[in-house]
């Protein structure tokens, strides 16, 4: 294997090595890894279709790239007369080149330890998860928890009557945890309830409402108030945390699991993330930080840091302090605050202005929802960590949780009279029509995940058992850029399909408000990110003086039928005009 050449350090070749760290560390000693870049003057890329996404100059046919940045862009004719014989020619054969997908809400580390975990049906049979469970047993037979995932929680209730007592007669040994699709709950054994306090809490006679932790529910029988071992939104992470704690055997895990991701993301064209994880008393962050020593990180990463509901104020923001990252020169910031206001709504967790359906027969304090923090608090922590430095990274899927967002923001502008940080809220299911305008009166940006599985008829039918007609206003991306709102796409990744260009198909081709302009679509993807994330003097457009971030296709997305998007190839990226993935050696 060839692991090292004077142009390219790609990811598809050092992934293999890249788990050994002494072959790292040796590589940086003697000077062949520099930043994860090879060391190289520049080269001249001709006979491209290039896509700048500079609205002054859309189009170009050359781009010259000295020591990672680019200095020159224009016609073929004019760049290779004013080159000459000095630098290398990259001819890409008519290939498209244009600026490397951004993507602002994913979760890539996460997605990698999912790679490695004993992986459920979402929904299966008694039988099913019996029969999967007991093979990943002899898997991890090893270690001091059990862990899974991939279960529908709401499919798991009603297919076993006791989760829990199906979980004690198959796992009795040890704590066992399996964490469900969506990343808002868990399915847990009277071991690992035990572990995090759980089981101390009252049950007998039922207390109505139930105690739960702060920003959580525990699921219990509605008749003898035992717990069900089913846990939904921030109770999930208390288990979380106790089956992964920061050992050094963990963060190597993680460290491991976000490397692979990294590979991945490299395939798929994408050069820039905010990775809206962020759980920090997991390891995750010094996982990250180690990427970046070691050389291997492959791109620009501007992360999150998870604010915990059940975490003591004045300690959770000491830690936020200490943690805050946000060197301009550096590949990875931890400059951004993940607050969750609500849950989703097909487990009528999103909080909604008006009530769900009554026929879900939900308890009275959960009709219009559930909030992961009282209002006062939720202002506190925004004023706070604004006041230090982060952007704050919004989850709210109901029309109440948005507005409660926006709140919130409108209160800690008063208070700190800070301009231009540009938070934002994600995923946005519901957006009530007097929330619209605040948007732009506050300069906060919407970030959607308009993949395939979330645009298509079945979504939207099956979401109205949940909220009735309000389905019809599902998502409203189209309605809010028409309105001049700051809109930017992301994958939620591995939530839903991470592939940029099966969300470019998507976003063009979905059944009621389709955008028409491709070229709207991709800024969406490239500039509007690096604005959001600070760095759009340095990325986001194909431009002199900025980072030659690159993704290579085989096709001319702007020249093909819609529907043939998502099957365009990815067949090189670059970082700093470094390759990070080029299988086809086209930078060799």
């Amino acid at each position: 294997m060839k692991l090292f050449n004077k142009k390219s350090l790609s990811v598809n070749t050092i992934v293999p090595e890249v788990l050994k760290i002494g072959t790292i560390a040796s590589l940086m000693t003697i000077g062949l890894i520099s930043n994860g870049y090879a060391v190289d003057e520049g080269y001249l890329i001709v006979n491209a279709n290039i896509y700048t996404v500079d609205r002054g100059m859309p189009w170009a046919e050359a781009v010259l790239v000295e020591k990672g940045t680019i200095t020159a862009v224009g016609s073929e004719s004019e760049l290779l007369k004013q080159v000459g014989q000095k630098y290398d020619v990259i001819d890409l054969g008519g290939r498209l080149l244009m600026p490397g997908f951004q993507d602002p809400h994913l979760h890539a580390l996460e997605a990698g330890i999912n790679e490695t975990a004993c992986f459920l049906p979402a929904e299966g049979s008694a039988d099913t998860y019996r029969e999967e469970i007991g093979y990943c047993l002899e898997e991890q037979d090893q270690s001091d928890w059990f862990i899974g995932a991939g279960v529908s929680m709401p499919a798991l209730l009603e297919t076993v009557d006791s989760p829990v007592v199906f979980l004690d007669e198959l796992i009795p040994d040890r704590p066992a945890v399996i964490l469900d699709n969506l990343g808002h709950g868990a399915w847990a054994n009277s071991q690992a309830l035990q572990a995090v306090g759980y089981s101390d809490l009252p049950i007998d006679p039922p207390i109505d409402p139930p105690i739960n932790p702060p920003g959580g529910i525990l699921d219990r029988d509605l008749l003898s108030g035992q717990l069900t071992g089913v846990v939904f939104e921030n109770a999930q992470q208390k288990l979380r945390n106790a089956a992964l704690p920061p050992t050094d055997e963990n963060v190597d895990f993680a460290y491991n699991s976000l490397i692979s991701a990294l590979g991945v993301l490299a395939e798929n064209g994408i050069t820039t993330v905010s990775d809206a994880g962020g759980y920090w008393p997991r390891g995750h962050q010094e996982a990250w930080v180690r990427a970046e020593q070691e050389g291997v990180l492959t791109v620009r990463a501007s992360n999150a840091l998870y604010l915990y509901p059940d975490l003591p104020f004045e300690e959770q923001m000491a830690e936020f302090e200490k943690r805050y990252m946000n060197d301009p020169d550096g590949l990875l910031r931890f400059n951004q605050a993940k607050i969750y206001v609500d849950g989703i709504l097909s487990q009528a967790t999103g909080a909604l202005y008006a009530p769900y359906e009554q026929a879900l027969n939900l308890p009275q304090e959960l009709e219009r929802g559930f909030l992961y923090f009282d209002k006062e608090t939720l202002f506190k922590y925004v004023s706070k960590l604004e006041n230090i430095g982060f952007q704050l990274h919004f989850h709210a899927t109901g029309d109440r949780g948005v507005g409660l967002a926006l709140d919130a923001l409108e209160q800690a502008k008063k208070q700190n009279s800070k301009t231009g940080m540009r938070h934002r809220i994600t995923h946005l299911y519901l957006v009530d029509e007097k929330d619209v305008p605040r948007f732009t009166q506050l300069g906060v940006v919407t970030d959607f995940q308009l993949a395939p599985s979330s645009t298509n008829p079945e979504t939207k039918r099956y979401l109205e058992g949940f909220i009735g007609a309000r389905a019809e206003g599902l998502m409203p991306a189209r309605k809010l850029y028409d309105a001049g709102v700051d809109v930017v796409l992301s994958s939620d990744w591995d939530a839903e399909d991470l592939s940029p260009l099966l969300k470019i198909q998507a976003v063009l081709t979905q059944e009621k408000d389709a955008f028409e302009d491709i070229g709207s679509v991709v800024e969406m993807m490239t500039i509007n990110v690096a604005k959001l994330l600070h760095h759009e003097d340095e990325t986001g457009s194909i431009e002199v003086g900025k980072q030659a971030d690159f993704v290579v296709l085989d096709r001319d997305i702007f020249n093909l039928p819609v529907r043939e998007i998502g099957e365009v190839r990815v067949e090189a990226t670059l970082l700093g005009g470094e390759p990070v993935y080029d299988p086809n050696n086209l930078f060799n």
